[in-house]
């Protein structure tokens, strides 16, 4: 992707020297930039206003919440065997380590928490 995609640079009033601001023109479906000092306005050439990147550096850890299998949001497995209590459910969830994405899983029993391998002698 080209810098210049990837950056918002910020606009300036060329009368007042403001910053100008970014507003829907509901008329004409555009976004403009205007002045809050004069009547200056400007059409945007593109649609992207303001733009967070966010980056990780590689010592950060990850924090994972104690009892996940109460998290509505993750998914459910009936696919796989908790190897401390013998059941067949257990949620899953995906976590960034120093070898590149995980998944791991926890029994909805007893909690016992493993990662996946991508063995399926489990099964």
């Amino acid at each position: 992707m080209p810098s210049a995609e990837r950056t918002v640079r910020l606009r300036f009033c060329p009368n007042s020297n403001d910053l100008l601001y970014p507003k829907e023109d509901r008329e004409r479906k555009k976004l403009v930039y205007i002045c809050r000092n004069c009547d200056y306005a400007i059409d945007s050439d593109g649609s992207c206003v303001y733009r967070h990147h966010i980056s990780h550096s590689a010592l950060e850890t990850t924090t994972i919440i104690a009892d996940v299998t109460s998290d509505p949001t993750l998914p459910l497995s009936r696919g796989v065997r908790c190897i401390r209590c013998e059941n067949r459910e257990a949620v899953f969830f995906s976590v960034t380590t120093s070898e590149g994405m995980s998944l791991f899983f926890q029994c909805t029993t007893c909690a016992h928490r493993w990662k996946d391998t991508g063995d399926a002698a489990d099964e």
